[in-house]
């Protein structure tokens, strides 16, 4: 290996084991605090990390003010992304020290409320499952423990987060009842969505920050950028024929506040427009709580902003 093929090799090595380091340490501060004490330390977390990533909060601002329909440097918007920065810091700590080590239920089914369970009854009356899609919006680990306590058959679908340990949220859903499918095994885990349904299960997942390779989504114009959305849910819909409602994040404080809307109904045409469908739906949850959506987010803040359409 060449010094120049090093020096990249390295920087990957440090920042995996700072990342590393930082888990570790939230974990071991989560412990001592215990999870009522996270909204404090997530809210103070999220306003010093707002602060001090200026150089990334100003690019995150005017991107923001553009999805928003609102003029660069809007006050308004500094106090939208200070509040995500609040809420979704939180968020984060909430289900790291969710997964990290078993919670009690109950507790956990009082720190949120849910909207729309007649829809979601409905929904299963099929009996071919349904399809749960929900936005990084706030803590929405909630829900499908929750309704796994409540007694809901529930698979939540999942990626590797970088900080985490491998497994790590594998085994946290576990305690909780609650199958979890890794959606970076690609077909095995379209097989257990698949299979999943057509047990009669609900499937949660997300789909809102897009994919890491374009060449794995489908191009689509998503908060002003022109963004690779994965056509896994419109596929997976189809496929089952399953029923496929959206969980839209409407509150943070005191509780957070969930709710299921009635299903989607989507096409027969080509599926492109179903991902259109869905990604314009998802859109105008997020513009409805501007504040509750994580906009610092990598995948969607390092996309540069596409031409204005008329």
């Amino acid at each position: 290996m060449t010094p120049a093929q090093e020096a990249p090799d390295l920087g990957r090595r440090l920042r995996r084991a700072r990342r590393r380091m930082l888990f570790l340490g939230l974990r071991a501060l989560l412990r001592v605090i215990g999870f009522g004490g996270i909204g404090v330390v997530g809210s103070v977390a999220g306003a010093l990390q707002f602060h001090f990533a200026r150089r990334q909060r100003r690019r995150i601002e005017h991107d923001m003010a553009l999805a928003l329909g609102r003029p660069p440097g809007d006050p308004a918007v500094r106090a939208l992304l200070r509040e995500a920065y609040r809420v979704n810091n939180t968020a984060v700590l909430e289900t790291l020290a969710m997964f990290d080590r078993h919670l009690d239920e109950q507790q956990l089914g009082e720190r949120c409320e849910i909207a729309g369970l007649d829809e979601l009854r409905s929904a299963m009356a099929a009996g071919r499952g349904a399809i749960l899609l929900a936005t990084h919006a706030g803590n929405a680990a909630l829900l499908p423990v929750k309704l796994a306590h409540a007694g809901w058959a529930v698979s939540v679908v999942y990626r590797e987060a970088r900080m985490m340990s491998a497994g790590f949220l594998q085994a946290g859903l576990e305690r909780y009842g609650i199958e979890g499918i890794l959606a970076n095994t690609g077909l095995r885990a379209y097989g257990q969505m698949l299979a999943a349904l057509k047990q009669g299960r609900i499937v949660f997942l997300m789909m809102d920050q897009g994919v890491r390779a374009p060449r794995d989504g489908l191009p689509v114009r998503f908060l002003g950028k022109e963004a690779a959305m994965p056509a896994g849910p419109s596929q997976l819909a189809r496929a089952a024929r399953a029923p496929l409602l959206p969980v839209v994040t409407t509150a943070a404080r005191p509780l957070w506040h969930f709710t299921i809307r009635p299903p989607v109904t989507l096409g027969q045409g080509p599926i492109e427009s179903d991902v259109e469908t869905l990604a314009r739906l998802t859109e105008r949850q997020i513009l409805d709580y501007p504040h509750l959506w994580s906009w610092h987010q990598r995948r969607w803040r390092k996309i540069a902003p596409g031409p204005v359409h008329p």
